[in-house]
């Protein structure tokens, strides 16, 4: 099934239904109005009964009429804006398999039917810019909605109808600065006809009314210095929570480098519960770091794959062909793409078991109603620094371990637990970055660096033994020699990993927050 997106930045508002259009030309920036064009829109949406779609503030629709006649989806972008994507009309009764998976989760398996039912008379204007290109549409829309039987928590009753107008930006690639300034322009001409920006969030959300469920996160109270210590931490797993989500649907459509931006948030999830423990009582922060841990794992095999093979290519392309003997680079190909076919099997099962929907809502069931504890409560300032101020003494001994340590394998472990360590603390700092500002964020930074060095080193590590293995098989063959010439380099790139880290890793070892603003 063919689809198409484009990011939606658009303007609404409010306007009587007598009000006459307001002078489009007048616009900053509007050189030519284009010809009007009618047409009767009507738009089924589609929700889940407990509204998961609309919680997160996404609208999914069936829309006859109009140029875009389809199916369209609207996903909340960081920005502000919304990401649409669109597929052919299809079925009237049926979602298309790709915006299903789109929004997977979020519904969790649970069934996608109509909502509401809106009908809008559109007249729509094309407004020209000075060198001819379209920057922007004007839309006047009479709109009519109606809820059907069975949805929950509201009674069917007459249609409500409403005005309303809208500036939507032209997909063209403009910064951000100029689609602001131009919608800024657009206010001052409107405005003058009475009609005022609307407070109003979508059509769907006037049409629903009090049944509009409460966003995810609404009413969290601001992270302060002196507030409790709880608020600066949910804030920051809530953001990365909605970034698991978003990643999801990567994931599903197989796109370049997601199952290690997923596993990176499970990870970065489970250590600031890990780092903030005594914030929360213990049985749910436990219960949540279990499943985290091994959703993890699941997707670390296709990760650790995909890095192994990308290292292996690096080194062998480095060689010269004289040290290249045997079929190294067709054994190498074959042998990872039957270890990331399996484990992107593996990813695929998960994403789509109970097991993983069970941990997606006890994670919002933890951010909705915390189980905070007597520690949670106590002032932000101090409490986070102290528990980051743990998190770097750790590296700071986790350091001394290393260095101590014997030149082998035992090394090598003792600098991937330093960067374990290193993780932790950039995690924990940035998860107190809202009420220690900048010093928390240099923190994250500095620990940020030795976990990157010392990443290189542990990947490193897993291509040595990988290699060795290679090398002692039975069928090894002329091979076995280019595994030790690449064994080789790779003991030397460890080696020199561990220089760097040496030279660049005691900025992060040093620093610490304030407990108190003096």
């Amino acid at each position: 099934m063919a689809t198409s997106s484009h990011v939606e930045t658009e303007q609404k508002f409010d306007v009587d239904a007598a009000t006459p259009l307001p002078a489009l030309g007048r616009i900053d920036g509007v050189e030519r109005v284009g010809d009007p064009a009618i047409h009767t829109l009507e738009a089924i949406y589609f929700d889940t009964r407990d509204m998961a779609l609309a919680r997160r503030r996404i609208t999914l629709r069936r829309r006859t009429g109009g140029p875009d006649a389809g199916w369209h989806l609207k996903l909340p972008l960081p920005s502000g804006d919304r990401r649409e994507v669109h597929a052919p009309l299809g079925r009237a009764d049926a979602v298309p398999e790709e915006l299903a998976q789109r929004v997977l989760a979020y519904t969790r398996g649970k069934e996608l039917a109509p909502i509401a039912t809106l009908t809008t008379e559109r007249t729509s204007y094309a407004l020209y810019g000075a060198d001819g290109h379209r920057v922007a549409d004007f839309v006047d829309d009479h709109v009519r909605a109606g809820v059907p039987n069975g949805v929950p928590d509201h009674q069917p009753g007459p249609k409500i109808s409403w005005r309303e107008w809208e500036v939507e930006l032209a997909a063209d690639g403009s910064g951000k600065k100029a689609a602001q300034a131009f919608l800024d322009a657009v206010t001052g001409p409107l405005a003058e006809t009475g009609a005022i920006p609307s407070a109003r969030t979508s059509k769907l959300a006037t049409t629903l009314g009090q049944s509009w469920p409460r966003p995810q996160g609404a009413g969290r109270e601001v992270p302060s210095t002196a507030g409790p210590a709880v608020v600066p931490v949910l804030h920051y797993l809530e953001a990365q929570v909605a970034q698991l989500l978003t990643q999801d649907v990567d994931v599903r459509q197989g796109r370049d480098d997601s199952v290690h931006q997923m596993r990176s948030l499970t990870r970065r999830i489970r250590s600031v519960l890990q780092t903030y423990n005594k914030l929360f009582l213990p049985s749910p922060v436990s219960d949540l770091e279990a499943e985290l841990k091994s959703l993890a794992k699941v997707l670390g095999r296709f990760r650790d794959a995909e890095v192994l093979h990308a290292r292996f290519h690096r080194d062998i392309d480095a060689l010269p062909g004289e040290l290249l003997l045997g079929p190294v680079r067709d054994e190498l190909d074959e042998r990872m793409a039957v270890r990331t076919g399996t484990a992107m099997a593996g990813i695929r099962a998960r994403l789509d078991s109970h097991r993983y929907f069970k941990l997606l809502d006890d994670l919002d069931a933890f951010l909705d109603t915390p189980p905070v504890a007597p520690k949670g409560t106590t002032p932000a300032r101090k409490t986070t620094a102290a528990r980051v101020n743990k998190a770097a003494k750790r590296l700071a001994k986790r350091h001394r371990a290393a260095v101590g340590a014997a030149v082998g394998p035992e090394r090598d472990k003792a600098f991937h637990n330093v960067r374990k360590a290193a993780k932790k603390l950039r995690f924990a700092a940035a998860a107190a970055e809202s009420v220690h500002g900048k010093r928390a964020a240099k923190m994250a930074k500095a620990a940020h660096a030795i976990q990157s060095i010392l990443g290189q080193h542990q990947d490193s590590a897993m291509l040595r033994a990988e290699l060795l293995a290679l090398g002692k098989a039975s069928d090894a063959g002329p091979s076995a020699f280019t595994y030790g010439v690449l064994h080789g380099v790779e003991r030397r790139a460890a080696d020199a990993a561990q220089q760097d880290y040496l030279r660049r890793g005691k900025k992060a070892r040093k620093l610490r927050l304030k407990k108190s603003s003096g």
